[in-house]
């Protein structure tokens, strides 16, 4: 993995981690999966969603948009929020949902003046992606 890109893992464990991406303006699409664990195992969606909060320190104050959402014919948790992991301020839009025993991230980081294309451009690359669950 590169090592720029190893700089704002914040929400996904390395050994999670099946695709980093740095591309246009320094912005960057991480896409993990985790299975469940002694920790995660009896967690419900909204559950994992307040793990990961603490585990990358999103405050209330950092988050600008919290919302159900549905993603590959999954329930979700679209959460968009300040990313200071970064000298330059960084919005991170990250979606969440749960298959049978893995949680899933996919995560959208880009500095704050490119913010609004990045999504646009997240938002279409989620509508050309497919989901085949890790056997």
């Amino acid at each position: 993995m590169d090592e720029v890109a190893q700089d704002y893992i914040s929400i996904e464990d390395e050994e999670n981690i099946r695709l980093a991406l740095k591309y246009f303006n320094y912005t960057m699409l991480f896409i993990a999966d985790e299975p469940e664990n002694q920790q995660t195992r009896n967690f419900t969606l909204k559950q994992y969603v307040d793990f990961v909060k603490k585990k990358a320190a999103i405050s209330n104050d950092d988050i600008l948009d919290e919302k159900q959402v549905s993603v590959f014919g999954f329930d979700a948790v679209q959460l968009t929020y300040k990313n200071h992991l970064d000298w330059n301020s960084r919005i991170d839009t990250l979606i969440v949902f749960k298959s049978d025993s893995r949680f899933h991230t996919i995560r959208n980081s880009s500095y704050t003046e490119t913010y609004k294309s990045s999504l646009e451009n997240f938002e279409q690359l989620m509508e050309t992606m497919k989901f085949n669950e890790k056997q």
